[in-house]
């Protein structure tokens, strides 16, 4: 019991610098039983219909015979991908292969809807803004989330908290992405003594959707944000699980997205990492970079993370899953459950 108390003391300790910023990954949202990749593939191939589905089985034995074990909805897209880019592909089949990922698409969509946010992810965006709330006298950098998901519950966790979210939209009816608002400043201004006084509001977030997200699209060339609803027939300006995640995340909007991230991990003290499996290269190398001056990196997810296994010796990585528990690259020999995103929420001191 002493032992779980000096883990708890020397986490919360770490987590008072208040140059920290997360980056949270599907982990975190399997709380709201959104699921993980080998969910959504099951789920997907149970929800496709006649031909797409009958591609899909088709994509998934080629896939093995070639000695892919298990393929999932990254190894499936990429194939897909593959295959339509291939010159001599028949008329016919290019169009099944069209019709197999669009309606795979809407699969994953419709997978990753919400209906609302849990009391986890609301406890999680109370907490960390706490921080500029106990010290508004202190220029403390604002709270900045970073996140590979598309779905909205990190919004509607803020929405329900009375927590303004700034997501590189701006407007009312028609939001239009403008990535300069990401530095806009939200507070209140005053006069004293006929001196005029800015006071910064601490109920606010920066969130950065690497990957996209579900409220996003495309017109003409332009990012919008709109609620997502059954009715609306736009299809969501996100980057779909493959391998060709690199090419995408280098074109508008996520070229900026993925330069601001790089920017904010150069200049962090320590990325807490939640949920995310370090399957992005673009991502990594970043952080790796950023370890290598300076970045302090926290590490929680269900199981060990195989290229995270030549860092955990590092003297500032710490890491925790369900095996074991690493601080400041030293074994602690203890099991803690704070790997899980909802243990974490409830347990995060305020900051």
């Amino acid at each position: 019991m002493v032992k779980k108390r000096t883990l708890n003391k020397s986490l919360a300790q770490k987590l008072r610098d208040p140059n920290t910023i997360f980056l949270l990954g599907a982990g975190a949202s399997f709380c709201a039983g959104l699921p993980g990749v080998a969910q959504l593939t099951d789920l997907v191939h149970s929800q496709l219909h006649n031909i797409p589905r009958s591609t899909f089985e088709e994509i998934i034995q080629s896939l093995t015979n070639n000695g892919i074990e298990n393929p999932n909805i990254e190894d499936i897209l990429s194939e897909l991908y593959h295959r339509l880019s291939t010159v001599a592909l028949a008329h016919r089949d290019k169009e099944q292969f069209k019709t197999t990922f669009k309606e795979i698409c809407q699969c994953i969509q419709n997978t990753l809807k919400v209906d609302g946010p849990t009391e986890y992810h609301k406890e999680f965006v109370r907490r960390i803004v706490s921080r500029r709330e106990a010290e508004p006298a202190k220029k403390v950098p604002p709270v900045q989330i970073f996140t590979t998901n598309y779905d909205l519950l990190i919004e509607l966790a803020c929405e329900e908290s009375d927590i303004v979210v700034i997501n590189g939209f701006e407007g009312i009816f028609h939001r239009r992405w403008n990535p300069r608002c990401f530095d806009y400043e939200i507070g209140n201004a005053t006069t004293h003594a006929q001196t005029p006084r800015f006071e910064p509001s601490a109920r606010h977030i920066r969130l950065y959707k690497l990957h996209g997200s579900l409220s996003w699209f495309e017109d003409n060339g332009q990012f919008y944000e709109e609620e997502p609803t059954s009715e609306s027939k736009r299809t969501p300006l996100i980057i779909y699980p493959s391998r060709l995640k690199y090419a995408q995340s280098i074109r508008p909007p996520f070229d900026w997205l993925f330069r601001r991230f790089g920017a904010v991990v150069s200049e962090a003290r320590l990325l807490i990492c939640i949920g995310y499996r370090f399957g992005d290269e673009h991502l990594n190398q970043y952080i790796f970079t950023g370890l290598t001056n300076g970045l302090s990196l926290l590490v929680l997810s269900k199981e060990p993370i195989d290229t995270l296994t030549s860092k955990c010796t590092h003297h500032r990585v710490s890491m925790i899953n369900e095996e074991n528990t690493i601080i400041d690259g030293i074994d602690q020999n203890e099991v803690t459950d704070l790997w899980a995103f909802e243990k974490f929420a409830k347990w995060l001191p305020a900051l």
